[in-house]
């Protein structure tokens, strides 16, 4: 069986076949899904934590992702998590047997490379090799590569989420109910919806433990939509639909999105609300379609409680979405 590996630059991927072996059965890969194995013979973890961390707010500043430090020796006792992330040397036994001689001679001639492979000790399985040349080279190839690494173990994490979520059984119900005012989604058994304010186009699905909630609202709009617009439109509608939250402008970002046919904004930050003594995170989609605005908004409340996994979990939900129409 070929097991495929990419040689990674920022303008393109490049196959390379790195790796031959007899057929065989993957285990299921393990860990949690925030979890990431990092294998080195020398282990830098400032170096590690500096450059490949993410951080986001809610409102508290929160790591992505648990790194889990393992020198090379115990490869073989790590190598079924679902996210790994190896580095060293050619000088290094375990990254010179990784390679074959072509990918070898690639990394001799340009210092360091970046390798990504699918599924090599495990099934749904991520695994990303840097190699260098020369153990010098170690940090700078980090440095140069870490907005690449960081985006693969996000899109790791994202699909790990979203393979516990889809193991869920779904709420066929309120799947038919929010078909009802225009919208599909995928709703896990445990959720309500609430359709009291439909006659304003506003409704929306919640649970507890944690408290989760998804609203979906639509209106004629002609307006440009801005950043400006987006933060006082849902500042609007908070207000109206839940008793006063309200945005953290400093602790929020914006940035453009392409979702189905639309194009938008997606917001990522901290609401709060005053009157409860209350706040978390939340996540919009701004979207237009001819002269309509669609807005997808899940928020969480969670104090006290790492948060990451549940908002990622949102984050399937509200890209489940569509419109009737468009789906039709």
């Amino acid at each position: 069986m070929l097991v495929n590996f990419f040689r990674i630059s920022y303008s393109a991927l490049l196959l390379i076949l790195l790796f031959v072996f007899c057929p065989r059965r993957l285990p299921e890969n393990v860990g949690k899904a925030r979890d990431v194995v990092v294998v080195g013979s020398e282990l830098d973890t400032a170096l590690i934590n500096a450059n490949l961390q993410i951080y986001h707010y809610v409102p508290q500043r929160e790591p992505y992702f648990i790194f889990v430090f393992a020198p090379d020796t115990i490869l073989k006792d790590v190598n079924q998590f679902h996210s790994l992330f190896l580095y060293g040397s050619l000088k290094e036994q375990f990254i010179y047997n990784l390679l074959n001689e072509e990918a070898r001679a690639a990394t001799r001639k340009d210092t360091f490379n970046l390798f990504k492979v699918n599924n090599l000790w495990a099934k749904n399985q991520t695994v990303i090799i840097l190699a260098v040349s020369e153990t010098e080279y170690i940090k700078q190839g980090i440095i140069k590569y870490q907005k690449m690494i960081k985006k693969i173990l996000e899109e790791s994490y994202y699909q790990k989420v979203k393979s516990s979520f889809y193991g869920k059984e779904m709420d066929k119900n309120i799947k038919t109910h929010l078909k009802k005012f225009g919208w599909y989604m995928d709703v896990p058994v445990g959720w309500m919806i609430d359709s009291t304010f439909k006659n304003e186009n506003f409704i929306y699905v919640h649970t507890h433990y944690p408290d989760r909630s998804i609203f979906l609202y639509k209106e004629k709009n002609s307006l440009p939509l801005t950043d400006s617009f987006a933060i006082e439109k849902r500042n609007t509608l908070t207000k109206r639909f839940y008793n006063g939250d309200y945005i953290l402008k400093e602790l929020t970002t914006i940035e453009p999105i392409e979702f189905q046919d639309m194009k938008g904004l997606r917001i990522r930050g901290v609401w709060q609300n005053d009157s409860l003594v209350a706040g978390g995170p939340f996540l919009s989609y701004f979207l237009t379609k001819n002269d309509s605005l669609y807005i997808i908004d899940g928020m969480l409340f969670l104090p006290g409680e790492r948060k990451t996994d549940y908002i990622m979990g949102l984050e399937v939900m509200m890209n489940s979405i569509k419109r009737v129409d468009y789906a039709e």
